[in-house]
């Protein structure tokens, strides 16, 4: 499970930073508001006449003063602004805030992986381990009651000894 979140995170961290690069991208070459400002809106023109009023007062040197085509050919058209995402187009797409509350790789960082976990004891390594532990300690026993037998022994032949000494001591 957690592997699984942890791979729809990567994912999901991945696509993140893609759209980034992409919005970066479209940021730098569009034309923002205050590249734009000092042009006239519609309701800026309004007031202005029309071709038909202008055609028998604007000479060419009275428009000099106006933009031409080429002063404008470096502002984005509408054709080049079609490729760029939309606010609609973005909509189904994470925000900052939707994001704040999924973990991050230094989040993940102090996590045990499945390298770490591979390489622990298993039930089963435990289990053979106690076994052999077992018949280990059941060997130490069996000789330990073995050497009281011999003690046991030792004690009756060096208290027989001591008897046989005393005896002896007693004779002559």
């Amino acid at each position: 499970m957690e592997e699984k979140v942890y791979d729809l995170l990567e994912k999901l961290y991945v696509e993140v930073q893609g759209m980034q690069t992409e919005i970066k991208d479209v940021k730098e070459t569009m034309a923002t508001k205050d590249d734009l400002k000092d042009f006239a809106t519609k309701d800026d023109l309004k007031a202005f006449a029309t071709k038909d009023d202008l055609k028998d007062f604007a000479t060419k040197d009275d428009l000099k003063a106006f933009a031409t085509k080429d002063d404008l050919k470096d502002f984005a058209t509408k054709d080049d602004l079609k490729a760029f995402a939309t606010k609609d187009d973005l909509k189904d797409f994470a925000t900052k805030d939707d994001i704040k509350a999924f973990a991050t790789k230094d989040d993940l960082k102090d996590f045990v992986t499945k390298d770490d976990i591979k390489d622990l004891a298993t039930k089963e390594d435990l289990n053979v381990l106690a076994e052999e532990l077992h018949v280990e300690i059941q060997t130490v026993y069996d000789e330990l009651i073995e050497l009281r037998n011999d003690l046991s022994t030792m004690e009756m032949l060096t208290t027989k000894n001591a008897y046989d000494i005393a005896k002896l001591k007693a004779i002559r």
